[in-house]
């Protein structure tokens, strides 16, 4: 059997992994844990699982590391695949390949892909719009060489550490780094914990925001955010019907101006 396990709170890595497995174009199950940890589940070594998972400060998601926690493998080969907002995976797919390794699984296939950022708004827009239909395309073909694998028995477990991020200009790091150095200085004389606020003139109290959240951070009024919950994915930010919810992260205009390039999709397959 072929799995695709998952973590997408705003369905960036949910289309990916979707478009991935069109092209295996085999029998396939979706296993979505944005909302719920896996069930027990074990796999085998003529199974195949992708693994897949935004970045969260350049390492694989916590949360998706929780929801995924009960899957088993037994030198079950996988595919294991981060979805970024454009500025950098960083450790991001090491992270997730020692994850799926400690579980008995044995990464072959390895993809970074970007989805648009979390703070991505209409003022300032990173990665608007992504996975794109490009991405999809280049989604479909990377599954249709696992395909290709799978049928001629020819999978390899392939050295993740060897994916390296798409270039960026020094000027773009430099810029970067300054402004974590002002946040983190601020940070620390006047701690502000961002969360998602409500326009109360918007909001009509329908509780999709709620259904959203993949945590349970919102209470039921859909207005006060458990910011102990929160993990800013925004979700309720980007489903929202009536544009009654926002957040204003400072890290938006720094990333729009700086990490504007498009990226291509990185990939390994031996």
């Amino acid at each position: 059997m072929i799995y695709g396990v998952y973590f997408s709170a705003t369905t960036t890595t949910e289309k990916v992994v979707g478009a991935m497995m069109e092209g295996i174009g085999m029998e396939c199950k979706s296993i979505n844990v944005t909302h719920k940890e896996i069930e027990a589940l074990k796999t085998g070594k003529d199974d195949l699982v992708i693994f897949a998972a935004p970045v969260y400060g350049g390492k694989m998601a916590p949360i998706a590391k929780e929801r995924m926690a009960n899957i088993c493998g037994n030198n079950t080969p996988c595919i294991v695949v981060v979805v970024y907002g454009n500025r950098a995976f960083e450790n991001a797919l090491c992270d997730i390949a020692q994850f799926v390794a400690e579980r008995g699984f044995v990464p072959v296939g390895a993809a970074a892909f970007v989805g648009e950022h979390s703070y991505s708004t209409a003022n300032f827009p990173i990665a608007a719009g992504r996975p794109d239909q490009e991405d999809m395309a280049t989604a479909r073909a990377f599954g249709q060489e696992i395909r290709a694998k799978l049928n001629s028995d020819t999978l390899k477990n392939v050295d993740v550490a060897t994916l390296k991020d798409w270039p960026v200009s020094d000027e773009s790091l430099k810029n970067f780094r300054e402004f974590i150095m002002r946040y983190q200085k601020q940070q620390s004389e006047t701690p502000v914990k961002l969360v998602p606020v409500t326009d109360s003139e918007l909001c009509i109290k329908c509780g999709e925001c709620i259904a959203l959240c993949p945590t349970g951070a919102i209470a039921d009024d859909c207005v006060t955010v458990d910011n102990t919950k929160c993990i800013k994915c925004c979700a309720c930010v980007k489903g929202c019907k009536m544009n009654a919810r926002k957040l204003d992260s400072p890290f938006a205009p720094v990333l729009s101006q700086n990490f504007g390039e498009r990226k291509p999709v990185i990939m390994k397959l031996l």
